[in-house]
């Protein structure tokens, strides 16, 4: 119950925290320190660039200046003259002078919500303005009260200049009030932009932001939505099964080669399309506008000449008359389905073919100052209305006598209609191609890697299985490239082998048996030789008194001795045969307490203890091959001068096998001598062949045990695994 309660008061921390951090007053405090930074920021701009202007610089020094902080607007009076601006935005042609002298004020223009300071250097005044958030009188798909960079905040937010309780204030640097932020308020509909379409050519997407989208624009876009779909659909259940098969197999490396060049293939193509689609897309939206341009310009170009035409080319040549000028800019907006815009040579509007955008404070009517303070007589220039970015061609409006008269500006909104009609077009050509390329990329790489590990796949199963003498031990691969080389070093390879191990076979039989050929020829002559001395006794002393009672003694002594060959030519012979393991589920207690039981009646008579179960414990080894392995380390340990022999079974050594120990008191095995004890022809004895404790070497080892020992100066002990019978 407490930690209940602490993981619910973890979260409740935690909502308020994301709570608090989105709330009016956290956002008010965010906005306060931003504009004192903003205005710090401005007010040393605004020194430098009254220092400039007084030492008598050019304003294209002052405008690199103020392109250091485009954020911030200035607007340049010489005796109450508008000589230079930083940017046409901003609708602000109300601000004047008499406004405030003194610090920072906040001001609702036709546009925007701002802050200003006048400042007064010489014969010039400088106003300094820092926009916070855009105000439009309408609504409209594209436009948004938002707020502008470096501030945030929600759209909902209002600022007022009133300061009363329940509004946040916020402050100059100097301390003195200057607004209040107002948390989100349902705002009621403003009045709507009402322009007639005819009257409007340019701005038509923001007169008209809720127009039917056409049939043609609709058919391609709904094709690119499905193949666009379909075609991510594919990539993420690829992306899915690649994650799956690297999680699977823990780690790309550890895959399949072939599941590895089908995925190396598919992430190569895929990086591919991103790339063709992104280059096209971008391709096709820049000769889209890179044709707009040159439209523009040629316009431009032609409406200057009908201009210059309709007032320079008369005689005697028209005055130039704003109202007058009005209604033939009205008229040639129909004949070039384009707004037209003129301004005087001091950079004012002075006529319009929509003057509604004007009234409504969404333009300015001051010209863009780049064309304007600029020496180009034809230039193409982007403005923006809030976020929303257009084209405008400007070109001087000059008389007869080349006299500047004023500007002419042409603005263009490029249709996002227009310019996403002839990328979805594009893109409902090229994405079905893309998508059958796809799918063929992805069942060529699959039967193309498969062909490629196929002769791998047959080399790791032919060497997982590969057996000498075997017939089928070589791969058959018929072409010549290069797994075609791998295949045949290969099948060369397994021909050397097979001579190789035959030849080392050949060699070590032939070895062995000299080996053993002298180990048995030194073990007969051992004994052949007192056989031998004994007989010629016999010969010498036959008619003599002493011949019956000595022939007795040696009679015996014959015996033994050949006893002794008769053993030693029966175990060389079981070595010789090597019979087959025949592993099957056995017995081993009843087998080992057999064994025990008849070789407790021994000349020697050594005890020999047992603790374990009489019967009932069964492993898996070859019934009368393993009673051969304990009669020969039984028979060790009581020829090793033991007086104590114990044999443990221990059928509980672990869930997979039993343990059989048999240890004894002797005087051990010499540390030289242990690393050859299961040697074949190895032993410490002066009669005996060497063989025993091979043979039950080999008899444990075929039936997938394993046999060991430990010896020391107080004993030793050998001991036998073997795997339990699981029923």
């Amino acid at each position: 119950m407490r930690k209940r309660s602490v993981f619910l008061l973890f979260w409740a921390f935690i909502l308020l925290s994301l709570t608090a951090c989105h709330s009016p007053k956290h956002d008010a405090r965010v906005m306060q320190r931003t504009l004192s930074s903003q205005m710090l920021k401005a007010e040393s701009q605004s020194d430098s660039l009254l220092s400039l202007l007084q030492a008598g610089t050019t304003l294209d020094q002052v405008r690199e200046l103020n392109d250091q902080a485009p954020e911030i607007l200035f607007y340049v009076y010489e005796q109450n003259q508008l000589i230079y601006w930083s940017s046409n935005w901003l609708a602000a042609d109300d601000i004047h002078t008499s406004d405030s002298l003194y610090g920072w004020w906040y001001r609702l223009c036709n546009n925007a919500h701002v802050v200003a300071r006048w400042t007064h250097a010489g014969d010039f005044d400088l106003l300094t303005v820092i926009p916070i958030k855009y105000q439009y009188p309408f609504e409209n798909r594209q436009l948004h009260n938002t707020f502008i960079p470096p501030f945030e905040g929600d759209e909902g937010y209002q600022l007022t200049e009133l300061d009363i309780s329940g509004f946040y204030p916020i402050y100059g640097p100097d301390s003195l009030y200057l607004f209040s932020l107002v948390g989100n308020q349902p705002s009621e509909q403003p009045e709507q932009l009402r322009v007639p379409l005819a009257d409007s050519f340019s701005y038509r997407q923001l007169v008209d932001p809720n127009a039917e989208r056409p049939a043609w624009y609709k058919r391609p876009r709904i094709l690119v939505r499905f193949y666009w779909g379909f075609l991510m659909s594919l990539f993420i259940l690829l992306i899915l099964l690649g994650i799956g098969g690297v999680i699977r197999h823990r780690g790309f490396r550890n895959m399949k080669l072939r599941t590895r060049i089908v995925y190396v293939v598919i992430a190569m193509l895929m990086a591919a399309f991103v790339y063709v689609f992104s280059t096209s897309t971008r391709y096709v939206r820049a000769h889209y506008q890179q044709r707009q341009q040159n439209e523009l310009r040629q316009k431009t170009l032609l409406i200057q000449s009908h201009l210059h035409d309709l007032y320079f080319a008369t005689n005697p040549p028209r005055t130039v008359d704003g109202s007058a000028l009005s209604g033939d800019l009205l008229k040639l907006s129909y004949i070039y389905e384009s707004d037209i815009h003129l301004y005087d040579s001091r950079g004012h509007l002075l006529a319009t073919s929509a003057p509604e955008l004007f009234q409504k404070g969404l333009v300015s009517t001051l010209m863009s100052p780049e064309p304007y303070f600029s020496s180009d007589s034809l230039g193409l220039y982007y403005e923006h209305i809030g976020e929303m970015r257009y084209l405008a061609g400007y070109i001087p409006f000059q008389g007869n006598e080349a006299q500047p008269v004023g500007y002419i500006s042409v603005p263009l909104f490029i249709s996002e209609i227009e310019m996403h009609r002839e990328i979805n077009a594009f893109l409902s050509r090229l994405l079905p191609l893309c998508i059958l390329l796809l799918l063929l990329t992805v069942a060529v790489s699959f039967f193309l890697a498969r062909g490629l590990t196929r002769p791998l796949s047959q080399l790791s199963a032919k060497m997982s299985h590969f057996r000498l003498g075997n017939q089928e031990n070589h791969i058959d691969y018929p072409y010549q490239d290069e797994l075609g080389d791998l295949v045949r070093h290969y099948n060369d390879m397994v021909d050397q082998v097979e001579r190789a191990s035959s030849q080392l076979a050949k060699s070590e039989r032939e070895g062995a048996w000299r080996t053993m050929a002298r180990q048995i020829a030194h073990e007969i002559n051992n004994l052949l030789t007192p056989i031998k001395l004994n007989i010629q006794q016999l010969q010498r002393m036959r008619g003599t008194e002493r011949f019956d009672a000595y022939f007795d003694r040696t009679a015996t002594s014959l015996v033994t001795a050949i006893d002794n060959l008769s053993h030693m030519a029966s175990s060389f012979s079981t070595f010789a045969k090597m019979p087959e393991v025949v592993v099957a589920p056995t017995d081993i207690a009843q087998r080992l307490s057999a064994v025990i039981t008849l070789l407790r009646s021994n000349s020697e008579q050594v005890p020999i203890r047992y603790v374990g179960a009489d019967a009932g414990v069964m492993a898996l080894a070859d019934p009368e091959q393993i009673a051969q392995v304990f009669t020969n380390i039984l028979r060790n340990a009581i020829q090793a001068n033991a007086s104590d022999i114990i044999v443990i079974l221990n059928q509980n050594y672990s869930d997979t096998q039993v343990e059989i120990s048999i240890s004894d008191n002797g005087a051990g095995i010499a540390p030289e001598d242990q690393a050859k004890i299961f040697a074949p022809n190895f032993t410490t004895k002066s009669t005996g062949t060497g063989l025993g404790l091979a043979i039950s070497k080999n008899i444990v080892e075929a039936s997938d045990g394993a046999i060991r020992f430990e010896s020391s100066p107080k004993g030793t002990t050998f001991y036998i695994y073997l795997n339990k019978y699981q029923n």
